[in-house]
């Protein structure tokens, strides 16, 4: 394998969060064009955005099987992200991106919300094609749970650990991580972010069922600890992603241990 790039696309940068079902067509077809010609050295995984959440929270599908409810909100939620992911799939191919949807349910279980299995034989023989994977967070079978959800921030660190990536970006709708200098008391944009260090997480920043900023952060310093280079960058900003995946000098924060 070419030296590998995964990429966690943000619900918040696919979809209108506050819109539920509501595409972000554009921005997918642009990022699709400036990612087409890498597509072997890619794995692309989205949120769930305005599609999948609604749902998973009003049946608190990550809790697990408990009732008719919660069975019924499992469900409901498989659809919704099997429709995003075909979506995204569509408009990035429109942009240029030679890619295929592998949803997640199809490849990974759990244990207790940890992953436990994962059939890597899709992957491999998408990029054998010449074709980049695009899976994505989802509601999946659980060994204790019965189900629950599994975030793409997980599935994306997971990936990149397990098949030694060189490098994992999460592209979200802001710059990076802000944090306020303890001298002068200004917000900005982290270049670089340790663990412990202090966040200062502006408004658009909010917590969902699959952990927010903090989950995803969480995931990303474990595969830093693993040696994979991990940035996060704007997704929103033409060029950004491109270049944080061909390693160039990127506005954005890099996480450090």
């Amino acid at each position: 394998m070419k030296e590998l790039a995964v990429v966690k696309l943000g619900g918040s940068i696919i979809t209108v969060k506050d819109k539920p079902f509501t595409l972000r067509g554009k921005v997918l077809e642009r990022i699709g064009s400036e990612l087409s010609g890498l597509e072997e050295s890619l794995i692309l995984v989205h949120g769930g955005g305005s599609y999948a959440h609604p749902v998973a929270k009003k049946y608190s599908v990550s809790e697990g099987y408990r009732d008719e409810e919660h069975l019924r909100g499992f469900m409901e939620t498989s659809i919704a992200v099997r429709r995003l992911n075909l979506e995204v799939v569509e408009k990035l191919i429109e942009g240029g991106l030679r890619c295929i949807g592998i949803p997640s349910s199809t490849i990974f279980s759990t244990s207790s919300g940890r992953i436990l299995t994962c059939s890597l034989e899709p992957i491999f023989l998408s990029h054998r094609v010449k074709i980049a994977p695009v899976t994505c967070g989802d509601v999946v079978f659980d060994r204790e749970l019965g189900f629950t959800v599994l975030s793409g921030d997980a599935i994306a660190s997971y990936l990149a650990v397990r098949l030694r990536a060189k490098r994992l970006i999460y592209a979200i709708d802001l710059d990076g991580i802000y944090v306020k200098d303890r001298v002068t008391g200004e917000v900005k944009v982290a270049e670089e972010l340790k663990p412990g260090m202090r966040l200062e997480p502006l408004g658009k920043i909010k917590e969902d069922v699959t952990g927010g900023v903090m989950g995803k952060l969480e995931e990303g310093f474990r595969a830093a600890e693993n040696g994979v280079e991990v940035m996060i960058v704007n997704g929103l900003a033409e060029g950004r992603i491109r270049d944080a995946v061909l390693g160039k000098s990127v506005l954005g924060t890099i996480l450090k241990v």
